[in-house]
């Protein structure tokens, strides 16, 4: 029985990545952005894998959400 290319798998977990996240831009100060990659680094070294400023940015909005979309409202 032969295995599925590698090349493949991962074709088909981008394709699923892509369905439920967008890649953006977005411009930072420098200082803002030097603490992001510094934070997301630290928490790579305490917890493992990668550094993900992604990851640290959707953690502070999800521990905002309900203050954020509060502001909808007004």
């Amino acid at each position: 029985m032969d295995k599925q290319p590698k090349a493949r798998s991962k074709a088909r977990a981008q394709e699923m990545a892509e369905k439920t996240h967008r890649t953006t831009g977005i411009n930072l100060p420098a200082d803002i952005w030097e603490l992001l990659n510094r934070v997301a680094f630290a928490r790579s070294k305490k917890y493992g894998g990668r550094a993900s400023v992604s990851a640290l940015l959707v953690e502070l909005v999800n521990r905002h959400r309900k203050e954020l979309e509060r502001e909808l409202d007004e």
